[in-house]
């Protein structure tokens, strides 16, 4: 049995849940990736995957041995690449990024990047969700937010500030808030793609709090309710980036500055246990150059 082709196929049933589908993306048929899947259960002595006429689902021990297999196929990855070249830029790198720095952030530093390494394929995954980077084979990840998984290396790239903002027609009409408690009051814009759409968080009493909040207009995109704000049509809780302009033009107005929490850390994560291809080590460099010269919290949209 050749165990490195094993893994891969492994690993391919395992992201696909499916025989079938691995043995498409892998130009092989469905027995013969049966085959290889029985084998390699034979050589490690455990069951990795449960089968039924309908699905399939990875044993405990198939979960623990898929975090390994990963690794090991990414460590012979990257020495293939060194002994291939280990100074030429080349490669595909996936990398993820919440919409809004996808949007307005990445695309001038990723094409100047390309310009640099034409030899280098990016494949971007734009999504608010916090993404397993070691599950879904991820090189690189800008994240917003403190780092919490020892398993990351991350390195600054700056800070992602929120600002409570209502245009004057708005607060005209409806009054001010003058506390975070003040808002149950209020028509709030909820956007229902984050985690916490429902409780904002704010500084009372020198404690984080989440408040509750309610609204009649929801969107799952900051661009978009920015502009319900801008219209009068409630109070919405956004990236400076994305008010900055209106703050300066007098269309929106800021409220409940005093409460504001902290700015967010921004990091460009890559997994600890993962040797860096050159590839990815230099558009990481590229990146963290380039963001720490031009910080994320001065541009406004």
């Amino acid at each position: 049995m050749d165990l490195l082709n094993a893994f891969r196929i492994y690993r391919q049933v395992a992201h696909e849940q499916s025989f079938t589908r691995a043995a498409e993306r892998l130009n092989l048929v469905p027995s013969a990736v049966s085959r290889q899947i029985s084998e390699l259960e034979k050589w490690l002595g455990v069951r990795l995957i449960n089968r039924t006429t309908r699905a399939l689902h990875l044993t405990h021990e198939g979960h623990r041995y898929l975090e390994k297999v990963e690794q090991i196929i990414a460590q012979v990855d990257d020495l293939s690449d060194m002994r291939n070249d280990s100074q030429q830029v080349r490669g595909r790198i996936r990398m993820t990024a919440p919409m809004m720095m996808g949007q307005y952030v990445l695309p001038e530093l990723l094409a100047s990047f390309r310009r640099q390494h034409p030899q280098v394929e990016i494949s971007l995954n734009l999504i608010n969700r916090k993404v397993d980077l070691i599950e879904e084979e991820v090189d690189l990840a800008l994240r917003a937010g403190y780092l919490d998984d020892s398993s990351m290396v991350g390195r600054s790239v700056g800070e992602l500030a929120f600002k409570t903002v209502a245009s004057p027609e708005y607060l005209a009409r409806c009054g001010t808030p003058l506390a975070p408690a003040a808002l149950s009051e209020h028509d709030c814009l909820i956007n229902p793609a984050l985690s916490s759409a429902r409780r904002w968080r704010y500084q009372v009493d020198g404690k984080p709090t989440l408040i509750k909040v309610n609204g009649s207009l929801e969107a799952n995109e900051s661009l978009c309710l920015r502009d319900f704000a801008l219209q009068g049509l409630g109070i919405a809780l956004l990236p400076a980036l994305y008010v900055t302009r209106g703050l300066e033009q007098g269309d929106l107005v800021e409220v409940l500055a005093d409460f504001a929490m902290p700015p967010l850390p921004i990091h460009l994560l890559h997994p600890s246990q993962r040797l860096i291809r050159p590839a990815v080590r230099a558009l990481a460099d590229h990146l963290v150059a380039a963001l720490r010269q031009q910080p994320i919290d001065q541009l406004a949209i």
